[in-house]
């Protein structure tokens, strides 16, 4: 059995910053499915963009320590993305048998949490959302998360509609910005969750409509009156009405830029459709439970080069 020992390193962006991030140490093997090889199981907790942190964590570590992640057939997300290098079983109670190990913060970096050798199979627990797990093997995640497609006819058929219906240009002559205001549960809530501002849509509106011209801003939401009432006047928009999850974040995806507000469901959105990505900088009150989860600076949290208002 080879060991794979993971090591720090760090990564100077295009924004300038210096990141720390884990590397494999020896190049990780992939799709080696020998009888010696071991494995990593999440152990899903949350929701959508909660479980999509989870198995891109377990993904990112399996990668840099030749290992494998296990998912179950009838899990939300093999049922919405492809999965192509995971090992998706119809019976997965071998993970119960797995080493767990729990993580410090549910929103920074632990490297002690991924100190540990392939000789193993390993559960990491809880909520895993830094994306210094995954950023090296971030390609290879992309390919994981390949939207089924039955999904995607859906969402492109939307985008076309919508396009045709404002009549300003061609798709590739429209710019198109996917807005996610999560409210909902986050409002008014004592764990210490804060929520955007309308300062801040505001603000990151504005941000778009100043460098691109043709723009739609296509908006989902868990509270639509709230958001009419607040996105400003003079913008062409569309919100989106789908009762399904998955399609929201398929249709949105399939934008050029992002407003996320907070929430990890925007945070996905952001990291798939590329793109210009704005976030809402505060989101958990100062003193909080909820602010001890996060990284002094949250940059843990929030990938390299997006843009905090």
């Amino acid at each position: 059995m080879t060991h794979f020992i993971t090591k720090e390193m760090t990564i100077s962006t295009t924004k300038g910053l210096i990141i720390s991030t884990m590397t494999p140490a020896i190049s990780a093997v992939r799709n080696n499915s020998n009888n010696n090889t071991h494995y990593l199981c999440p152990s899903f907790l949350g929701g959508f963009g909660n479980t999509m942190f989870q198995l891109a964590t377990h993904f990112g570590v399996a990668m840099s320590k030749g290992m494998r992640v296990i998912v179950a057939n009838n899990s939300e997300l093999n049922r919405v993305f492809r999965l192509e290098d995971i090992d998706v079983r119809n019976n997965i109670d071998i993970c119960k048998t797995f080493i767990s190990r729990g993580e410090k913060q549910s929103c920074a970096y632990d490297k002690n949490l991924v100190n540990f050798n392939n000789s193993q199979n390993i559960r990491l627990g809880q909520y895993l959302q830094s994306w210094k797990y995954f950023y090296n093997f971030r390609s290879q995640l992309k390919k994981q998360f390949t939207f089924r497609d039955v999904l995607l006819q859906e969402a492109k058929s939307k985008i076309v509609e919508t396009v045709t219906r404002f009549n300003i240009g061609s798709r590739r002559d429209v710019t198109l910005v996917g807005v996610h205001v999560r409210r909902g549960d986050m409002v008014n809530n004592s764990f210490g969750y804060d929520v955007a501002t309308p300062e801040y849509l505001t603000k990151a509106v504005q941000y778009y409509k100043s460098k691109y011209k043709n723009i739609i801003f296509i908006i989902a939401s868990q509270d639509i009156p709230w958001t009419k009432a607040n996105m400003p006047n003079n913008t062409n928009v569309e919100y989106l009405t789908s009762p399904k999850r998955e399609i929201i974040v398929v249709t949105l995806s399939l934008c050029n830029h992002t407003i996320t507000t907070v929430g990890s469901f925007g945070w996905w959105i952001g990291w798939l459709t590329g793109g210009e990505v704005t976030y809402f900088k505060w989101p958990a009150k100062e003193g909080s439970a909820l602010r001890k989860q996060y990284s002094k600076d949250y940059s843990d949290f929030y990938y390299p080069g997006w843009i905090g208002m």
